[in-house]
């Protein structure tokens, strides 16, 4: 099984804490978790499954910091599916930070985060930037519904912007790579002074 998969090493950070790593390592060990009961469920269907992920420092703030976390994998011998989001933690406590406490870009529903309305236009600039060589995606008559309504991540960028990472069905991921909420369409919402004390952007 250990062929089959393959998960990065956590990423290090100039000012990190014993808190800190120990839950960049658990994050690790559930990402390897996951890994196993893929492979295992295509071993269970007599077939050869295989899982692929890193771990990546996308910022370090003052207080927190970000991680990218992308995968790739195949769960029943056939079919391929991919994954990447974004996850904050404090530096001292090691504890999951919130970063919509700072930006406040998005609403919480059953859960997940959906990015506010009022930014839809927003990130269709991005969506249809970054699509610009893919027809296909242009073409979709229900893209606004889909901006409103899948669940995301987003992390904090050094000029202020912010990157969106998707939560998107296998079919429509290649539509959906890193887009980015720009700094002029964020500002109206973000708690400055809330930033100024963790850091960030």
């Amino acid at each position: 099984m250990n062929d089959a998969v393959s998960i990065g090493p956590v990423p290090k950070f100039s000012k990190s804490s014993p808190a800190l790593h120990k839950s960049l390592v658990a994050l690790r060990s559930q990402i390897e978790s996951d890994a196993r009961d893929c492979v295992e469920n295509a071993q269970g269907m007599e077939s050869i499954g295989n899982y692929n992920a890193t771990l990546s420092k996308t910022f370090e703030a003052t207080k927190v910091v970000g991680v990218e976390v992308t995968g790739t994998m195949i769960c029943d011998g056939v079919h391929s599916s991919s994954y990447r989001y974004g996850v904050a933690f404090e530096t001292a406590s090691g504890r999951r930070f919130d970063l919509n406490r700072i930006y406040n870009i998005a609403v919480r529903q059953n859960g997940h985060l959906l990015h506010r309305p009022e930014l839809v236009q927003a990130v269709e600039l991005s969506y249809r930037s970054a699509n610009a060589n893919n027809p296909s995606c242009l073409a979709d008559a229900d893209l606004d519904e889909q901006l409103t309504n899948f669940p995301l991540t987003f992390s904090p960028e050094p000029g202020g912007s912010i990157a969106l990472y998707y939560a998107v069905a296998d079919l429509s991921a290649g539509c959906f790579p890193v887009l980015h909420l720009q700094r002029s369409a964020i500002l109206p919402y973000r708690d400055g002074a809330q930033a100024l004390r963790y850091g960030l952007p």
